[in-house]
């Protein structure tokens, strides 16, 4: 029988915060997974999916078990498409003697697994996530080391939900950062468009505009050329279309 000690529990219960420390693309996910055969007990190799309508991700301990996702998901077919199909727990005690999936679960036993538990993510994807975890032996699932895999499970949602709103916050600030600094540098080149001729700002922007739609580039981009000087002032005519 597996122990849950309070040490345990305190571990899976810090997923959350744990995975709001990486940056990359599937950070989270490589966490999650390594996580999961420290603290899973029977655990011999695991992997994270996440999918949406259209498309998936994943990572795996191990090759095989990266095949073995993909091989379920690209089929539909397998306790990893239900899982995630369903939102519901998929458990194989015994490959050798399960009767649903034969091709997936001879594949499984083929990978030397004798087991397999596979249980949903509750992410902000749709339709969702699974963790996914193989056993060596049948039955290692089994008693209180399936109740510590809910638990983690649980609490690995959580952890891709706040590393997704993380990373989404991260993105924002970086857009409204970039945003700011472009607008700093039109009313630059507005001023000196103003300072120039003496024309309305109003004026000075559809200057901006309109060589922009000549010239197939961004507003930005032709404001950072007159502000650093690679645009010959001369050529612009403010409120010359009015006179």
């Amino acid at each position: 029988m597996v122990r849950v000690t309070r040490q345990l529990a305190e571990r899976i219960a810090d997923l959350a915060q744990l995975l709001l420390d990486d940056d990359g693309s599937d950070g989270p996910l490589q966490q999650l997974t390594a996580l999961a055969l420290e603290l899973i007990p029977g655990s011999a190799a695991a992997g994270v999916v996440v999918a949406s309508d259209t498309s998936w991700a994943f990572t795996a301990s191990a090759a095989a078990v990266g095949d073995l996702n993909r091989m379920q998901l690209h089929g539909r077919d397998g306790p990893v498409a239900e899982a995630i199909r369903y939102r519901e727990a998929r458990r194989i005690d015994d490959t050798g003697s399960e009767q649903r999936w034969p091709a997936v679960c001879a594949a499984i036993a083929d990978a030397g697994f004798g087991s397999c538990l596979v249980l949903p993510l509750r992410t902000d994807r749709r339709p969702g996530g699974a963790l996914v975890i193989y056993g060596r032996a049948a039955d290692a699932f089994a008693g209180s080391g399936h109740d510590i895999a809910l638990l983690f499970a649980a609490q690995g949602g959580v952890a891709i939900r706040n590393a997704t709103a993380y990373r989404s916050c991260r993105q924002l600030v970086a857009n409204l950062q970039a945003a700011l600094e472009f607008r700093a540098v039109i009313e630059q080149a507005k001023g000196i468009l103003v300072a120039e001729y003496g024309c309305h700002p109003e004026d000075a922007f559809k200057e901006l505009s309109k060589l922009s739609q000549n010239t197939n580039r961004k507003v930005r981009d032709i404001a950072a050329d007159l502000v650093e000087g690679r645009i010959d002032r001369s050529q612009f005519r403010p409120g010359a279309d009015e006179a």
